[in-house]
């Protein structure tokens, strides 16, 4: 969907356009319980929170202002609910850990707050979509297939003709290159551990 196609859909799911919702979710639920059911690993719990996501838009599309593709938009919101989804299970720990660098600064309270994590969405969806198209073809690939669609290391090596380091490698530099686009929009490095996690 082209972003000016995106402005239309949008402004009217903000006018109270159901249809328009209905629309929005016949074109990208699929996909967005595709990517939740890998990383959840549960077809319940992906449904549940892909239901969430939907519900949590309709209630608040008066104060959504999204300036990227809707698409990019419900995946990365998508990202935060599954991080989330770990955060209330319990289990989001080990993968914390590896980002105690970014993380350490922080209070629990602060720690991928929905307030907070609201408050610099718009920033943090300009520098993954900057770094996105800056990306050297490669890079852009792997990383897509990675964020967007979801897929593990290997199905990625196996799609592109890849060994799995250097998927691993490309992921790497991508990660790299987007907290620096980070960086420049401002927003709290913080969120690069969500953007990693992820990745994982």
């Amino acid at each position: 969907m082209e972003r000016s196609s995106d402005k239309i859909l949008w402004e009217n799911i903000a006018l109270g356009d159901y249809k328009a919702f209905d629309s929005m979710y016949d074109s990208y639920g699929a996909t967005l319980l595709s990517i939740a059911s890998k990383k959840l690993g549960d077809t319940d719990a992906a449904m549940d929170v892909v239901q969430e996501l939907f519900i949590d838009i309709w209630q608040r599309r008066h104060a959504i202002n999204i300036q990227t593709s809707i698409k990019s938009y419900l995946i990365s919101a998508l990202h935060f609910k599954v991080f989330m989804y770990f955060r209330r299970q319990g289990v989001q720990q080990k993968h914390i850990d590896n980002y105690k660098l970014y993380v350490e600064p922080y209070s629990d309270d602060e720690l991928f707050s929905a307030k907070l994590y609201e408050e610099q969405f718009e920033n943090l969806q300009e520098a993954i979509e900057e770094s996105v198209r800056e990306m050297p073809l490669r890079m852009k690939e792997v990383f897509q297939l990675k964020y967007y669609k979801a897929l593990n290391n290997k199905e990625i090596a196996d799609s592109l003709g890849l060994s799995t380091q250097t998927v691993k490698n490309q992921l790497s530099k991508a990660l790299q290159q987007i907290r620096r686009h980070m960086e420049e929009q401002q927003v709290d490095v913080i969120y690069f551990a969500l953007i990693g996690l992820m990745c994982i």
